[in-house]
């Protein structure tokens, strides 16, 4: 309930609209609004603040989206860079079989229950299981339920294998089998589906004038080559022209790493920062804009020399999670998790996760990685590029491991790279879900809704209040709204004609930290009440004050 009540705060707000909503809306797409865009936006800053402003030894880039056909060959993408679906026979729903749930028996572990949208349907499914799916099993109607007789079952081991379901069927004779890998149809507890099939994640488009329909329709009328399929001969015409949308913004930097070094002078250890979108064909799209087929990814790639890649590992590790403490109301709903070795992409030597407790369950928000020099190699062997790093003196540090420093001079090595890629996204949503708040208000009434958004993070820093409508108070208050917008401060002027209390819970319900009361004591000695979001205290100062206090507030916490 919860949960429901913020994404409708976040629409009747302007926080986040459904994209193309008088067409009929567009699955998986949304429009981030005027807070939205105000939020989002603080949290980029925040991120780029800290980890490149803040620091000596990084510096930013932004890259292509469109990304040609031989960088992602050279990475892996191309063909390895898939999700396994699986499609339910009965419901013809189509999901990824890692996320999907185990088998749920009736308590009397006899029973498979399988749960239709209304009865009519269920009663569709039945008969659809009895003459199609599985002849002659044995069903019975529950409401909704359409209950699965079962004479045996058998779990899967950790890989998915072996596990069977024996249905009993109506003569009572033989039993009806069926393999079972561990998991179901998330919606209806369907364990009818087909097997599992590799599915590349990639948006494939073409920089091309001529159609590529046009290429594909001749092809296929011209193929007469008994050596090759028709798809063969029609990747091998389009080849030249594709390109992708990128699913990552990791591969733009490693490609421009010798560059980025030669025009900055750079040497391992320093970082490339990158914020940008990033594009993935997702098979199954989930909790508003938590999982998107286009986000926005917060990534820093850190090139180390390898004999001090597990220290930096461990740096970036802490000091990530720290970032995301830092913002949190409750910093019990955020943990890390280490990724076990079948979790892994099969260059990685370390991977930790930080994750959320959003409503529905643990969501990761950020991933940590070692990538080794996987990404790098990978683009020397394909390109030739020079990437390779020569040091006559190698530094060593007390935190490198000895074992790997090179003996030779000069020292030759192709960097390590640390990696922090989080969604901005599902930063987003984690932090409106973290600061979301009702409070009881008594007497019948509903619950009103506060965000307690860390003031950084807030959309509108500060809303300027006259007392009434009445334009004696308005050049104060015009003042003070300047006077915070030079700062680059998301100001309102809120003059309408609302009882004072019922405007300081709208902007509560936005995240509005601190609101300003221009009254008429305002107009006789220039002050004017700073009433705090979260504590309701106000505080009374000179106008001119309004601007230096909420700077101090705003880096009170800041290292």
């Amino acid at each position: 309930m919860a949960f429901r009540a913020l994404l409708d705060l976040c629409k009747r707000r302007g926080f986040l609209y459904q994209s193309a909503e008088i067409y009929g809306g567009l699955r998986g797409a949304y429009d981030y609004g005027p807070l939205g865009v105000e939020l989002k936006k603080n949290i980029l800053n925040s991120w780029w603040q800290r980890h490149v402003y803040l620091r000596d030894d990084v510096v930013g880039l932004d890259t292509s989206i469109l990304t040609p056909h031989p960088v992602l060959k050279a990475s892996g993408h191309v063909d390895e860079f898939t999700d396994l679906l699986v499609d339910c026979i009965l419901t013809k729903e189509r999901f990824r079989p890692d996320k999907a749930p185990t088998l749920t028996l009736s308590k009397d572990g006899t029973k498979i229950p399988v749960e239709a949208p209304d009865k009519a349907t269920a009663k569709a499914w039945q008969q659809l299981m009895e003459e199609q799916i599985a002849p002659g099993i044995l069903t019975t109607l529950e409401g909704k339920k359409v209950m699965l007789h079962v004479n045996a079952f058998v779990q899967p081991d950790e890989q998915g294998r072996g596990g069977r379901i024996d249905f009993r069927s109506k003569s009572g004779e033989n039993s009806i089998p069926l393999d079972y890998h561990g998991y179901v149809e998330p919606n209806s507890n369907s364990p009818f589906l087909t097997a599992s099939r590799p599915f590349n994640l990639m948006f494939k488009t073409f920089l091309d004038p001529i159609d590529p329909i046009d290429k594909v329709i001749q092809t296929t009328v011209e193929h007469d080559d008994k050596t090759q399929t028709v798809r063969e001969a029609v990747d091998q015409v389009l080849k030249p022209s594709t390109v992708y949308l990128r699913p990552e913004t990791a591969q733009g930097v490693f490609i421009n790493f010798e560059q980025v070094t030669r025009t900055m002078n750079k040497r391992p250890p320093f970082g490339i920062a990158q914020a940008g979108k990033s594009f993935r064909n997702e098979i199954r799209l989930e909790h508003g804009i938590f999982r998107t087929p286009e986000f926005e990814q917060l990534e820093l790639e850190y090139f180390i020399p390898p004999w001090e890649s597990s220290h930096w590992f461990k740096y970036w590790r802490e000091q990530r999670y720290r970032w995301w403490l830092e913002h949190a109301c409750h910093k019990e709903n955020f943990r890390q998790r280490d990724h076990g070795k079948n979790e892994m992409a099969h260059y990685a030597t370390g991977c930790t996760d930080v994750e959320y407790l959003y409503p529905w369950g643990w969501g990761e928000v950020e991933g940590v990685a070692h990538r080794g020099n996987y990404d790098l190699t990978q683009h020397i062997k394909n390109s030739n590029a020079a990437f390779e790093v020569v040091e006559d003196e190698v530094h060593v540090t007390p935190h490198a491991d000895t074992c790997l420093v090179p003996t030779k001079k000069p020292a030759r090595y192709v960097p390590h790279v640390i990696e922090s890629s989080c969604g901005l996204n599902r930063a987003m949503l984690a932090y409106l879900c973290d600061a979301f708040h009702q409070v009881s208000e008594g007497n019948n009434k509903p619950p009103r809704s506060i965000l307690r958004l860390h003031p950084r993070l807030a959309p509108v820093k500060c809303a300027i209040l006259p007392l009434t409508g009445k334009p004696e108070f308005m050049p104060i208050a015009e003042s003070v709204a300047k006077s915070l917008r030079r700062r680059g401060w998301f100001t309102m002027v809120e003059s309408q004609k609302l009882k004072i209390g019922k405007r300081y819970y709208r902007h509560d319900e936005i995240g509005t930290p601190w609101c300003v009361t221009v009254d008429y004591q305002s107009l006789e000695d220039g002050t004017v009440t700073v009433r705090d979001r979260d504590t309701a205290n106000q505080e009374r100062m000179h106008w001119r004050d309004v601007q230096q206090f909420i700077g101090d507030k705003l880096m009170e916490d800041e290292d």
